[in-house]
């Protein structure tokens, strides 16, 4: 392979265009899957035995056994999809496929369901093997079980596509450890974590420096759109985050898929009206901010006159933004005090001006979650 076409000829190129922060952990991710990717291509039979040991020897573990695949886990916009997609696209052979987990969920179900209607013996079994026939590598993105019913299939699926020898590149906020948290029967779910650790390597992004908070840091975070001045300073901050170049999010919300077209590496630019004109509910903003450190918010009107229910989205959303300290920037027609001062939330909306005051703080937030 040409170098100019290598992985890491192309993260480099990122770094230098500004695209990225420079990172270490990244870098060693990106060599690694660098050599994956050569050993993949230059396979004559990717179901051999072979591709097992190209895992033991790009990605060092403790573990005796074997690697079949990659877990790579980290904080909201540390790079983990980026590094995958790259891996991907990149990745010279036919029998490749990238989905969103979600997704990929949705789709085991509804094959399940046809395989018991058609009365297949063992179903779970069945659709796990037939949909992978073609696949050597599947690429799975943002691993999250919140679904009892997810939780006690996905277990003999992934049983089933290890034992057929696939390899697996999934990424997820959370270590395989904290998959299901708390979540119902999660010692059903156990099991499936065992595989995940001694089947896949468990691979953490951590940011050297948090850039995001560098670059708003000592800033102006509340911003009055009939200023000029503001709003020019307002701009300017959102330039310095390239989310009109980036390639933004599709987060999946229960049953509906919410787009965010200005987003790059946790950093999302939303109008007031994209994100509380629409019925979303409190556990749909949860899941939003979910994939979010910066907040930019546009374009935040004047709530007084008729805007109850967006008023309630709104306070809905900067409860979710303070839960998960999600920096956020905002610019609005009138102050933080006279957004919503006549309505039937505005006892409620009290709150919400508290905290959009107490975010603008320096200081705030004052300690980092761990993801």
């Amino acid at each position: 392979m040409n170098d100019e076409q290598s992985l890491l000829s192309i993260y480099n190129k990122m770094i230098s265009s500004d695209k990225i922060e420079k990172n270490k952990s990244q870098e060693k991710l990106v060599s690694d899957l660098e050599a994956l990717k050569k050993e993949l291509e230059n396979s004559v039979d990717l179901k051999q035995t072979t591709t097992r040991k190209m895992f033991s020897k790009f990605f060092s573990t403790k573990s005796t056994k074997e690697k079949t695949g990659v877990y790579i886990y980290g904080g909201v916009g540390i790079g983990k999809s980026m590094l995958m997609d790259l891996f991907f696209k990149q990745l010279d052979i036919m029998g490749k496929k990238r989905i969103h987990f979600h997704e990929f969920m949705r789709r085991l179900h509804q094959l399940i369901k046809t395989a018991r209607e058609n009365n297949i013996r063992d179903p779970i079994k069945s659709v796990a093997s037939e949909y992978i026939k073609d696949i050597q590598v599947l690429c799975l993105d943002e691993m999250q079980i919140t679904d009892v019913a997810d939780a006690m299939i996905v277990g003999r699926v992934f049983e089933e596509f290890l034992r057929k020898k696939l390899i697996i590149i999934t990424t997820s906020n959370r270590h395989p450890n904290d998959l299901y948290k708390d979540g119902l029967n999660r010692k059903l779910f156990l099991p499936f974590i065992d595989i995940i650790v001694s089947s896949l390597n468990v691979v953490k992004l951590s940011a050297d420096v948090d850039y995001r908070k560098i670059k708003i840091a000592g800033k102006r975070k509340y911003f009055l759109s009939t200023s000029i001045q503001e709003t020019s300073q307002f701009n300017h901050l959102i330039s310095q985050f390239n989310l009109y170049r980036g390639a933004g999010i599709t987060i999946q919300m229960n049953s509906r898929e919410f787009r965010i077209e200005r987003f790059e590496s946790g950093a999302g630019l939303l109008t007031f009206n994209e994100v509380c004109s629409i019925p979303l509910s409190a556990i749909d903003y949860l899941e939003l901010v979910s994939h979010l450190r910066l907040l930019f918010l546009d374009e935040i009107p004047d709530l007084s006159n008729g805007g109850d229910d967006s008023a309630k989205r709104f306070i809905n959303l900067i409860d979710s933004v303070y839960d998960k300290e999600v920096e956020i920037l905002c610019r609005a027609d009138v102050p933080p005090e006279k957004l919503y001062t006549v309505g039937k939330n505005s006892f409620e909306f009290q709150r919400t001006v508290s905290r959009l005051f107490e975010m603008q703080s320096n200081d705030w937030p004052k300690r980092e979650k761990t993801c």
